[in-house]
């Protein structure tokens, strides 16, 4: 019997876990103390028939966990274990934990563009996709001469800059920089992990979402942020919206996504791949990142309620060489918006009234002392909603975008 043992430190299930079960294979979980407890509270820990929580996810605490558990199986199965993962925290150490083991599925190579922003922007280099301009920071050459340093990014990138960690997701640690005395700031207090500095990119952000099967796209669909995902440190609303068939830029978003997917032929063959493109306001596209993961916030909703594909029970679903879960059909059109959380107690709760069918949660509480966000996983509220009428949901998200909806003291 074939043993999968999903991988999980920083993100979180979208899904119900229990979906995962399969009758033919055991499920197992390796998960950090704070996923541990979250499946925990949700009352999901039985999904799985054997749960191990790993303190620190490091490749050689993770390979002595996955040794530990292969010697508990009986002889005759201790080869057949595939290891799964859709936390883009630890795609990397499963990989160099597949590859010391000897198991199937991806290795380091494969995944090395997907996990390190200048690895990716240079297996795109030469293949036709308008990149940022970008550098990486380099603290020592910044060190032995900074005003050399800044006069070189501000000659290539130009004011304002944009900074962000090599390996973070949902903006953690990134900042704009909009002169020299910001960077100078920024440098003094930055800790020792690698940084790019890009050039600041205007215009709309879109994320395509797509399904491939042995190297095949069996599934694609365009979604719009109603902002950069910067703007949520700074207190806007997280969102984004499925577009519909004939939004004039969709085709363009489909084809550049395609060719940045052909950029990568040393790339995994099975699972789910989120790419965040800008669409500059002359229509240019300019590839901003690309994970190899399931989208995260409710954007595996939105997928099932548009297009009936949970894009995240896709991704495991794939990785385990079975097919795409539910079918292909165009339903309501939707949207998602996290709220972020707010500095202070938090004195009244406030809903906005909306003309599309949603499903409101809350993340705190009256009486509870608040904080502004470090990452778009901190929210204080989120929403989700569905319409027929295209320009109605657009209307509602219009609506949410300017609400406040908590009240501090």
């Amino acid at each position: 019997m074939r043993t999968d043992i999903v991988v999980q430190n920083v993100a979180s299930f979208r899904i119900d876990p229990a979906v995962l079960v399969r009758p033919h294979r055991r499920t197992w979980l390796i998960a950090s103390p704070a996923q541990h407890q979250k499946l925990v509270k949700r009352r999901r820990e039985d999904a799985f028939s054997r749960v191990a929580v790993l303190e620190e996810f490091t490749a050689d605490a993770l390979t002595a966990c996955v040794e530990s558990l292969r010697a508990a199986l009986p002889a005759a199965d201790r080869d057949d274990v595939a290891l799964l993962c859709h936390d883009e925290y630890s795609l990397g150490t499963v990989a160099e934990v597949r590859r010391r083991l000897g198991l199937t599925g991806d290795l380091p190579a494969q995944l090395a563009p997907f996990v390190d922003k200048i690895a990716m922007k240079r297996a795109l280099e030469g293949a036709g996709v308008r990149l940022p301009r970008h550098r990486e920071w380099d603290a020592r050459a910044y060190a032995a001469d900074p005003d050399r340093c800044t006069a070189d990014l501000e000659e290539t990138l130009g004011w304002p800059m944009f900074v962000k960690p090599l390996d973070e997701s949902g903006s953690v640690g990134a900042r704009r920089l909009d002169d020299a005395a910001e960077l100078r700031a920024w440098a003094a207090t930055a800790d020792d992990r690698r940084y790019e500095v890009d050039e600041f990119l205007r215009g709309t952000l879109y994320h395509v979402d797509t399904a491939v099967q042995d190297h095949v796209v069996v599934h694609e669909e365009v979604n719009a942020y109603l902002h950069p995902c910067y703007d949520y440190v700074h207190g806007r609303v997280c969102a984004s919206h499925t577009l519909p068939e004939d939004h004039p830029a969709r085709s363009a978003l489909l084809a550049f996504n395609r060719r940045v997917l052909e950029a990568l032929p040393d790339k995994p063959s099975n699972g789910v791949y989120h790419h965040e493109i800008y669409r500059r306001p002359d229509g240019e596209l300019v590839f901003l990142e690309i994970a190899a993961r399931a989208p995260a916030a409710l954007v595996p909703s939105t997928s099932r309620i548009r297009r009936g594909v949970d894009i995240e029970e896709a991704h495991f679903r794939l990785q385990r060489g079975e097919d795409l879960p539910g079918s292909e059909g165009l339903g309501p059109h939707a949207a998602w918006v996290y709220f972020p959380k707010v500095e202070g107690r938090v004195s009244e709760l406030r809903r906005a009234t909306l003309l599309s069918d949603h499903h409101w949660r809350w993340n705190v509480e009256t009486g509870q002392t608040t904080t502004a966000p470090e990452d778009i996983r901190d929210f204080a509220a989120s929403v989700l909603l569905w319409n027929e009428d295209y320009e109605l949901l657009l209307q509602d998200l219009a609506t949410l975008d300017s609400h406040t909806a908590v009240m501090t003291d």
